[in-house]
């Protein structure tokens, strides 16, 4: 499990600088509408995807805001979004930072001030946004509402991302897997593993309508369980399936990340479907994207269409180092050297803007970064 300073180092490093950004030739580039992106990896199900929405074609940049409004950025934790809301956290100097700004001008609307010890990206959960930190004594799940703590809860050690779905937080740290909410505190809570040990649950839940999917990796306890939403109890496990990334929900399968391969399991048992291996020199890789009959996964070195029914490979895309894609439309959008648009149906480039980093998508483009700036890039109206 990375401490909390390779966490921010790693997630501080993404941005590729240089000049082009998203500046478009002929092209008046359209208002930003927003996106329900609550969540690192979109909704609950971490599938990183958004059908319904057109694919982005030719885009040029609309606005563009800083960060840090006081001092550079030492360190960016992610950006989410809740319609045309979005909300940014990092570290600048020797304290964090809480940022919001409106998606369709880019102006910063409320700010506030954070400790440093920000263990996880942002997590936005009924229009507050939930934020763990690492303390003393373990760690702490806090929620904002305009930058101010409004509930606080008390959690273990090596505290997971938490999955926000229907007013309701999923996570786990070093004692097990639990399920919050606002004002009421935990639900329940489902130990796993030994706490002196090593943490219990190293990557954020997947959730479904009936289903809480979490990874437990230590020795006691290790493979992949299923866990009944309403009451945390044990619905079905994988004890042979070790991820190495947190999974995906797609269609009727859980998509795990393992060693050089991904496996899909029937999400309401459990049973293996499906093994695709993937590359030996690159072991760990992010979950795919997708919700339907096509995904998008990233090996470390290509860009790949998987067949979600059988795992068959239908295309490669070779890139430079991708970053996790997402599904918007037919399109995949993925960080790699800039950000390139690819075919859904058959991988082949439709666009690519140099220099920067792919944040999230929007409803009508995407929200770039460069160093210590968002970038909104949109369709061009002409």
């Amino acid at each position: 499990m990375p401490s909390r300073r390779d966490l921010l180092a790693t997630i501080g490093a993404g941005a590729a600088l240089g000049l082009a950004g998203c500046a478009g030739r002929d092209c008046t580039p359209v208002e930003p509408t927003g996106i329900d992106w609550p969540n690192p990896g979109g909704g609950p199900r971490n599938a990183a995807a958004a059908p319904d929405l057109p694919a982005p074609g030719r885009v040029a940049e609309r606005w563009r805001a800083t960060l840090a409004p006081e001092g550079g950025l030492d360190a960016f934790a992610g950006v989410v979004a809740d319609g045309d809301r979005l909300v940014a956290l990092g570290r600048s100097g020797d304290a964090g930072f809480w940022s919001q700004f409106d998606a369709r001008t880019g102006e910063r609307t409320a700010h506030a001030e954070l400790p440093a010890t920000i263990a996880a990206p942002p997590v936005l959960v009924d229009g507050h946004t939930a934020l763990v930190f690492q303390t003393a004594d373990g760690a702490s799940l806090r929620l904002l509402d305009d930058g101010e703590v409004v509930d606080r809860h008390s959690l273990a050690n090596y505290p997971t991302t938490p999955r926000a779905a229907d007013g309701v937080l999923f996570g786990g740290d070093a004692d097990g897997a639990y399920a919050a909410e606002l004002g009421t505190g935990e639900r329940w809570r489902q130990p796993f593993g030994d706490p002196e040990e090593a943490p219990a649950i190293p990557y954020p839940p997947t959730v479904d309508e009936e289903r809480v999917y979490v990874t437990v990796t230590s020795a006691s306890d290790r493979g992949v369980y299923a866990l009944d939403r309403r009451d945390g109890e044990i619905l079905w496990s994988a004890p042979g399936v070790r991820a190495f990334r947190p999974p995906a929900r797609s269609g009727s399968l859980l998509l795990v990340p393992v060693q050089s391969g991904l496996v899909a399991l029937d999400a309401a048992t459990g049973e293996e479907r499906w093994t695709t291996p993937t590359r030996d020199d690159r072991p760990a890789f992010p979950p795919p994207a997708g919700l339907g009959a096509q995904l998008a996964l990233s090996d470390g070195g290509a860009v790949h269409g998987i067949d979600r029914a059988t795992g068959e490979k239908r295309w490669s895309t070779d890139l430079d180092s991708p970053d996790r894609p997402a599904v918007v439309g037919d399109s995949v959008l993925v960080a790699a050297d800039g950000i390139v648009a690819l075919d859904l149906a058959d991988g082949s480039e439709r666009w690519r803007l140099d220099g920067v980093s792919a944040a999230l998508p929007l409803g009508n483009g995407v929200l770039a970064r460069r160093g210590d700036e968002l970038i909104a890039c949109t369709v061009c109206e002409n």
